[in-house]
């Protein structure tokens, strides 16, 4: 009756402790059970041995006055305690000495278990059977619990693993999406430039074959018209220019999508450098009887690369030049508002239309006001500009008409305190 007894209670607490996920909870199940078994109150601790030759031990669970031994408080094993339990590591059996019982375990995988239990009831043979039998199941219930911890583990590095491979498939697939929108980018700039070439350039090559040709009639007559010769070179001097202009126009946009590796950083003032753009425009200005005013506050100073800046304000003062009326008035300021230093340069042209303003700083853009001088056009002049000046942590952007109508376009460059000694 009593093995019939024991035997259910290791059935029944076999089932119960393979359920167990940790050691920890595996082995607080190991001494309750051992209790039921032995039908005592008994105080115990289970300790276990790493294999592979390891010295090193570690409580798993504690009862009684050895529960302070286990987690979380983790006693520290006395002496005496502890070689007690080494020399049971050493002998690798049971002892069922009266007062103390000293269970040893060997799992599968080459852990060793001891479990030291003190109780005052002397054990029969029956119970010292029982728990053998009970031993001999706890070894395979901890390499399940070890095989669990094992496939945890290899199920978290392996989630790890996927984790980090599917980031770096995201992060791959965002960098070919990007370069395939910069790829399309490009060829659609491509296209731009292919058609502006064909469209702006080839009008003043073919004025220069033409009069070429006719300079060569000349040259076969006799007497050599002079006058009707140099007037074909003035043009061929003029579409030379516009060519050179729209060359350059192509070049200034090529090199403001390199700015960031070519930019400088000097001290700027930026009255001087408005002067000095307004007095290199007074020339195609004056061929269209037009007066450039400028007003500058003096000690304007920004951080910035100045021939950058020379290039975006001479491109607003160009233009107003080219689309200001003949005998027309252009204004030019350089004023502080806040902590920005700002340039306004206002015209007495047509205006921009409402169309004009959604597309003014884009690339290859026309706008539907025309030269007034029959000077040629890129349309990529207020789209470098624009560039210029976000590099240089500013703004342009038009602020409406002047007082005398037209547009008055605005560029708006941070502060800084005083030039540099230099």
């Amino acid at each position: 009756m009593e093995t019939r007894r024991g035997l259910e209670i290791i059935i029944d607490a076999a089932a119960t402790l393979f359920d167990f996920r940790s050691l920890q909870r595996l082995a607080e199940g190991v001494l309750t059970q051992l209790s039921t078994l032995m039908d005592v109150e008994c105080a115990g601790i289970l300790v276990l041995r790493e294999g592979n030759g390891h010295q090193e031990i570690s409580v798993l669970a504690g009862s009684g006055c050895y529960s302070d031994f286990a987690l979380p408080s983790r006693r520290t094993l006395e002496d005496d305690l502890r070689e007690i339990i080494h020399e049971a590591f050493t002998r690798r059996c049971h002892d069922f000495s009266a007062g103390r019982y000293l269970l040893y375990i060997a799992t599968g995988s080459g852990r060793e278990l001891v479990v030291l239990l003190e109780a005052e009831k002397r054990l029969s043979d029956t119970d010292k059977a029982l728990v053998e039998v009970f031993c001999n199941r706890l070894a395979a219930a901890f390499d399940n619990v070890t095989l669990y911890e094992q496939l945890e583990r290899a199920n978290a590095e392996l989630e790890g693993k996927v984790a980090r491979r599917t980031a770096e498939l995201t992060a791959a697939k965002e960098r070919l999406e990007s370069q395939s929108v910069r790829l399309r980018r490009a060829n659609a700039f491509k296209g731009e430039v292919l058609g502006t070439v064909a469209h702006d350039l080839k009008n003043p090559l073919g004025v220069i074959l033409g009069r070429t040709e006719m300079l060569n009639e000349f040259l076969s007559m006799a007497p050599v018209p002079e006058a009707s010769a140099r007037a074909q070179v003035e043009h061929i001097r003029q579409s030379a220019r516009r060519l050179t202009a729209m060359v350059d126009d192509l070049i200034a946009d090529a090199m403001a999508d390199a700015l960031d590796i070519s930019v400088r950083a000097d001290a700027v003032e930026i009255g001087i450098l408005v002067g000095e753009v307004a007095e290199s425009n007074r020339g195609p200005a004056l061929g269209k009887e037009q007066v450039i005013e400028v007003s500058a506050e003096p000690g304007l100073c920004v951080r910035g690369d100045v021939e950058r800046i020379r290039e975006a304000v001479d491109n607003l003062v160009s233009n107003a030049v080219k689309y200001s009326p003949i005998g027309g008035r252009i204004l030019v300021s350089a004023t502080q508002s806040g902590r920005e230093a700002l340039i306004r340069v206002a015209d007495q042209g047509p205006g921009l239309s409402p169309e004009d303003k959604d597309r003014l700083f884009g690339r290859f853009q026309r706008l539907s006001a025309k030269p007034t001088g029959g000077e040629s056009s890129t349309g990529l002049g207020l789209s470098i500009a624009k560039r210029i000046v976000e590099l240089h942590k500013g703004r342009i952007f038009v602020e409406g008409a002047g007082a005398t109508g037209g547009a008055v376009f605005a560029i708006a460059l941070p502060l800084i305190n005083e030039p540099d000694p230099a």
